[in-house]
């Protein structure tokens, strides 16, 4: 499923593009999250994707992606999820014709890998340096959140969040005991 020939990886003779998706955390254990710039859709919020380009890694895509829409560069990758994550485009997203990508139209969906990534920067760093992105907002890890996904990903979400959310609560509490012990 890992190879780098193609944009795509096919299930069941149905494309799908590959894809990665950031869960970045700061020191205080939020997680980042962003509002996109869609006008016409209500669920607006999303963590941090993109796709993988031909011939590149999904560690590296990971950070170019995260460098592209939020402008982070100081990071550490924690957690690679060991699961690649697929949802399907709805028909209305799929068929649009205003749509500028034309994966939209080749494919049924995304297919990602995950990353758990931790913000070793500050605050300043963070810039949305283009229009796809809006605002953002430092959040708790938890089913929450799923309410303001599109629906279309929210099945992707509600695992993801249920198989990192312990994972980010041990690193967490590792931090803190470390802390702690050098004091």
């Amino acid at each position: 499923m890992e190879e780098n020939n193609s944009d795509y990886i096919n299930i069941d003779g149905c494309n799908y593009r590959k894809n990665v998706g950031i869960l970045l955390y700061n020191n205080n254990g939020k997680v980042f999250i962003a509002k996109r710039n869609q006008n016409k859709i209500e669920y607006k919020w999303q963590f941090p994707q993109g796709g993988i380009d031909i011939g590149e890694s999904p560690e590296t895509a990971v950070l170019r992606e995260l460098k592209e829409e939020t402008g982070i560069t100081n990071v550490k990758i924690v957690y690679e999820d060991n699961i690649w994550r697929a949802y399907k485009f709805p028909a209305e997203l799929k068929f649009s014709e205003k749509k500028s990508h034309d994966y939209y139209k080749n494919v049924h969906g995304q297919i990602q890998k995950w990353f758990l990534i931790e913000f070793t920067g500050n605050e300043s760093e963070i810039k949305l340096p283009n229009d796809e992105l809006l605002e953002y907002k430092w959040i708790d890890l938890n089913l929450d959140i799923v309410k303001d996904i599109v629906p279309f990903k929210r099945e992707v979400y509600e695992n993801l969040i249920k198989e990192m959310q312990p994972i980010l609560k041990d690193i967490m509490k590792n931090k803190y005991l470390i802390k702690k012990k050098e004091v």
